[in-house]
Order: structure tokens, then sequence, then C-alpha cells
């Protein structure tokens, strides 16, 4: 059931820090521990995906959560804050749900791996990413698919998706952006098949 964020929920993002009494600061985890059954060995025998760069829209860089009110106005939380900033952790996270996703590449972010080479190249742009006052989180954006192989076409696919809070609060977003991030991941494996002349995912 959709659920709208009450007021109170509104009133902390944007005025968290201002009263008195000292601050209780709680901090979210975009990309959750890897546990033993998380950690994948990348095998150079298959195709490489290099994430050769994400570009967030500006107001995303902040290190507090945002809060969507109307069409137009951006609260952020003084209180409520990313463990690690979005600019580090979203493409970690997208790396481990490609990973989780599909087995038939091996995924590579630029800044941090040693790339023994790269089939396909992916640029994404996350043009939002957060929950709204209507009681949903959406993330839009855009990304670029490109073969090292000339003779293959470039991919170039907007996005735009919603999924509806069923509670109120903050952790209850970020597993929701987290949801998100599994079907934009969904989306770029779907666009990577085709590329590379596999079957689609189901």
């Amino acid at each position: 059931m959709k659920m709208r964020l009450p007021a109170i929920f509104l009133l902390i993002a944007g005025l968290a820090g201002c009263a008195s009494e000292p601050v209780v600061i709680h901090y979210y985890a975009l990309v959750p521990p890897v546990s033993a059954e998380d950690q994948v060995v990348q095998r150079s025998d298959k195709p490489a995906l290099v994430i050769e760069r994400v570009e967030l829209a500006e107001y995303l860089l902040q290190s507090g959560m945002i809060i969507q009110s109307g069409d137009n106005q951006l609260l952020v939380s003084r209180s409520n804050l990313w463990a690690e900033s979005l600019q580090l952790a979203l493409p970690k996270a997208l790396v481990r749900e490609l990973q989780r996703q599909s087995d038939d590449y091996s995924y590579y972010l630029k800044t941090v791996d040693w790339i023994p080479r790269a089939d396909y190249r992916l640029r994404l742009r996350m043009d939002s990413l957060q929950a709204t006052d209507q009681g949903e989180v959406v993330a839009a954006g855009r990304y670029q698919l490109i073969s090292e192989q000339d003779s293959h076409p470039h991919v170039i696919a907007d996005f735009n998706f919603h999924r509806d809070l069923d509670a109120d609060g903050y952790e209850k977003s970020v597993e929701q952006m987290q949801a998100l991030l599994a079907e934009i991941a969904k989306a770029i494996l779907t666009s990577l098949d085709g590329l590379a002349g596999q079957d689609p995912l189901p």
C-alpha cells in the first residue's frame, strides 16, 4: 500500500539540527557488508564490462539524505546521513547488483580495479535518487553502453523507475533505493545482452 510520508518526516529532514537538544545522527549504507556468499571471483575468460563513469546530479553529492516535497522542493536531512557518499557507494552497489543478476560478464570499476581489458564500457548519469512526500522512491537518469567492437552500435537509454514506500522512515527508503538499483542493473544487462548478441534476461 502506498503511503504518504508524514509531515513530521519532512520537518525532521529540513529542520534537524536547529533545536537546542543534541541531535542524534543516523547513518545509512547503500551497500551492505559483503557476506561470504556474496563474494565473486572475476574470470578473465568472460567479456568485461567496465563502469567507466558514474555522474550524479549536484544535489545528490551531499551527505544528508534527501526528501522531495512537491515537484520542485528538495529537503536535506541534517541528522540522517549517508555512511559513504553516493559518489562512491552507488558504483559499488551497481557492480554488486550486476554480479548478482548475471555471471555472463566480469564487472569492473575503472577508478578502483585492475582491468585486463574492456569489451564493453558503461557510463551512467543519475539525475534523481530520493524519496518523495507522495510515498515513493524515484530513480531517474541515463546510461550509455559502448562496445569496443566498432561494428556494433552503441546504446543510449533513459530510465525512470518508481517504487512505493510501504512504511515510513529513511531505512525503508534505502531498501527501496536498493531495489531501484536492481531495476537499473536489469535494464543495463538487457541492453548489454543485445549488444553481445545473447538472449536477454527473462
